[in-house]
């Protein structure tokens, strides 16, 4: 059995080494869902390190092979964008084919979210870098559905796992969301290797005790709008 903590430490010394974690707090980031943020985790830089790269990939399959098994998948699907490095990566590691997941659909017909092909019925496991509050993971999913993929699980390299209605969410579609790590990990490492200051750990931790405010103040959706919005 996989132990869970140790990979979650292990990915997130990798992400604090090569300075992927970053702290913004008068600049907010905003993600493609809405939210506004102080602190961005940029799992995209980890393709420009060799040596983190590996290790993460070495990690991600590890965790892959833990949660869903050897024999349990057919196909890998990266998510457009920041997932199709990992993806790629990943699919070549376990000799097993590649397509492209879309935010949106291009064209008619079943394959209209998706570059590549498969079988119907293929199991197919969706990996992206990272999720916030899980509903651009939908969206890939259901296109995946509508082409015919038996999709059971998507894995991230981080989630931040603070934001209402992301299990349900994913939950509904009959998916299992997992990730290397999260929040918790991270600034468990970032305090134990004093990669922040005082000030900055404070400021991080303020806002994952309460994103969905910090995200209203700071010109990002709030509640009521992500609500509706769901």
């Amino acid at each position: 059995m996989t132990n869970d903590s140790s990979l979650g430490a292990q990915t997130a010394q990798i992400l604090l080494d090569t300075d992927s974690v970053l702290f913004r707090p008068d600049q907010p980031f905003f993600f493609s869902s809405g939210w506004a943020s102080p602190v961005y985790v940029d799992c995209k830089r980890l393709i420009s390190y060799p040596l983190a790269r590996e290790a993460v990939i070495d990690l991600s399959v590890r965790k892959i092979l833990s949660m869903v098994g050897y024999e349990a998948l057919d196909v890998i699907a990266g998510g457009e964008g920041g997932g199709m490095p990992f993806a790629a990566i990943i699919a070549d590691r376990l000799h097993l084919p590649l397509v492209v997941a879309r935010r949106q659909s291009k064209g008619i017909g079943r394959y209209a979210q998706m570059d590549g092909t498969f079988k119907e019925g293929s199991r197919v496991l969706l990996v992206d870098d990272l999720t916030t509050d899980g509903r651009t993971k939908a969206s890939f999913c259901n296109g995946l559905k509508r082409a015919g993929a038996d999709v059971r699980h998507t894995f991230v390299i981080f989630k931040y796992g603070i934001f209402d209605h992301q299990v349900p969410d994913m939950d509904e579609l009959g998916i299992n969301l997992f990730s290397l790590a999260t929040w918790t990990e991270v600034l468990a490492v970032a305090r134990d290797r004093k990669a922040f200051d005082e000030k900055t750990l404070a400021g991080i931790e303020a806002y994952i005790a309460d994103p969905i405010a910090w995200s209203e103040r700071h010109g990002g959706i709030g509640r009521d709008e992500f609500t509706s919005a769901s």
